[in-house]
């Protein structure tokens, strides 16, 4: 199938060749023109010829009454001879003058003749080219009009495509724009909330208190041996015994609270990641954890 370009081109080319064909066409039918007008020409010398001839029927109407008068009167024989000789004499002009204008009428139809024969084939063999042509035309014009249609279906295809590709921008930006607020709560909240949830669940309670138990114990037999020794140097109250805290319960009380209460600031260097690429998250939690990262 033709491109637009080429069909284009085609349809250009086609036109001049018509265009010089309808200007052949005219330029025939002028010359046609001018061939009835020497015919015109040739009828109007066969009506000198035929002037010529009743001309000559007239003289030799003249002869045969000069004829008749020279019968009729031996006196004017003379002025009848004259008379002839001068008829024949003008005769004879006037077959000269016909047989020029015979051989000329003759010559111009033989001629005007091979002129039209020729003209005619010429005229003939522009129509034939003047036909292809017009064919040629309707299949160019054929062609684009398929080409136009090709182009509409693609266009209209792709006006479709843009309209999925519109649904689905919409849907992907829905999806990004909820990556993004998980995104945000995680940094923010999520993080948090997974600190509070590890802080609060019986699995690290059981830890701490299985710690505090053992270190309970190891200060109970800590406690015991102090005591036992001390009970041995005879020591008169437990505040004289070696080790022994008297704000320990008090000590004990706040870090109880504190362990309730305490923040962790690092959350907060975590929370500033919100606006920036997951390789620069990933990246900085690849970090070590240092001072200023505490730091509020």
């Amino acid at each position: 199938m033709l491109n637009q370009a080429q069909s284009n081109s085609l349809v250009v080319e086609t036109y001049k060749r018509w265009i010089d064909s309808e200007s052949n066409c005219r330029k025939l039918e002028r010359e046609v023109t001018n061939l009835k007008n020497e015919g015109n020409v040739r009828s109007k010398t066969k009506q000198e010829l035929s002037s010529i001839r009743s001309q000559v029927d007239l003289l030799k109407g003249q002869i045969s009454e000069a004829k008749e008068v020279n019968k009729s009167s031996q006196a004017s024989a003379a002025a009848a001879h004259e008379a002839r000789d001068k008829t024949l004499q003008d005769l004879e002009t006037f077959k000269l003058k016909f047989g020029d204008l015979e051989k000329k009428l003759l010559d111009a139809e033989k001629r005007h003749s091979a002129e039209l024969k020729e003209m005619q084939t010429s005229y003939d063999q522009l129509l034939v080219d003047h036909h292809r042509l017009m064919d040629d035309k309707d299949e160019i014009e054929k062609t684009r009009d398929r080409a136009i249609e090709s182009h509409k279906a693609t266009i209209d295809e792709a006006k479709g495509m843009l309209t999925r590709y519109d649904g689905e921008m919409v849907e992907v930006y829905a999806q990004v724009s909820e990556l993004m607020l998980t995104k945000q709560w995680f940094l923010t909240d999520g993080i948090a909330w997974v600190v509070k949830l590890v802080h609060q669940s019986p699995e690290l309670d059981k830890v701490v208190a299985d710690l505090v138990s053992s270190v309970n114990a190891v200060g109970a037999n800590e406690g015991i041996k102090q005591g036992f020794q001390a009970a041995l140097n005879s020591v008169r109250s437990a505040e004289e015994v070696p080790g022994y805290d008297e704000g320990a319960k008090d000590a004990l009380d706040a870090a109880i609270k504190a362990f309730d209460d305490f923040h962790i600031s690092v959350l907060g260097k975590v929370a500033d990641l919100i606006d920036k690429p997951l390789s620069v998250i990933k990246q900085r939690s690849q970090l070590p954890i240092v001072k200023e990262d505490y730091e509020a």
